[in-house]
């Protein structure tokens, strides 16, 4: 029995194990870590998605500017105006849906289809807003839009689980050339997950946004 306590006094203490007491509190510090990075994680993922969708859509905007331009030919974007996107029955995922109902004419077959088949898919997270419902590009891919309207203005956002107000991106096009700007709104956005996936909104212009 002395030798047993004898050994328990001399037995070396470890000094690199942790104490409970530092471990709830190195617990407690990564807890209020991963509730700050979390939804900024999320927020930071949603604003890519709407920047990946709008550089998606000023490259198929140039490519209907171009080809019309090449073939001498005509296209008539509408827009595709949604409330939400569709839910695939086998894997319960919602599906993205096309911005634009495309008509082009005076053109090669194939690259009438080719336009077609390019036109930028609205995922669910993401929302756009046009203040037309339709417009054109000339044979000379020239923007051609109501003579009450002086800019194609387009706004796109997010529709995420949460509700908030943040600024979205903005694309101007002027006609009739055609020019392609890009920027944010001039002021902040609402969003939220029950806003219109792809509407018109006649009051945009281009004072709602601040292009770069």
């Amino acid at each position: 029995m002395i030798n047993f306590f004898f050994r328990l006094k001399n037995r070396k203490v470890n000094k690199n194990a942790f104490t409970i007491a530092e471990m709830l509190i190195s617990i407690a510090i990564i807890g209020i870590l991963a509730s700050i990075s979390v939804p900024n994680m999320r927020k930071w993922v949603e604003k890519e998605r709407q920047n990946a969708y709008l550089r998606e859509l000023i490259s198929y905007l140039e490519l209907v500017k171009k080809e019309t331009r090449r073939w001498n030919g005509r296209c008539t974007l509408q827009i595709n105006t949604r409330l939400r996107n569709s839910i695939d029955p086998v894997t319960s995922k919602h599906i993205g849906f096309k911005a634009f109902n495309v008509n082009c004419y005076d053109m090669n077959d194939s690259e009438i289809k080719n336009i077609q088949s390019r036109v930028p898919l609205i995922e669910h997270k993401v929302f756009q807003e046009v203040n037309m419902q339709t417009f054109n590009f000339t044979p000379k891919g020239n923007l051609s839009i109501p003579t009450n309207q002086n800019d194609l203005v387009i706004i796109i956002g997010g529709r995420p689980d949460a509700n908030y107000y943040q600024k979205g991106k903005c694309i101007v096009v002027s006609a009739p050339m055609g020019l392609i700007n890009a920027g944010n709104t001039r002021n902040e956005v609402r969003f939220y997950s029950g806003r219109y996936a792809n509407r018109q909104n006649s009051r945009l212009s281009k004072q709602s946004c601040d292009l770069l």
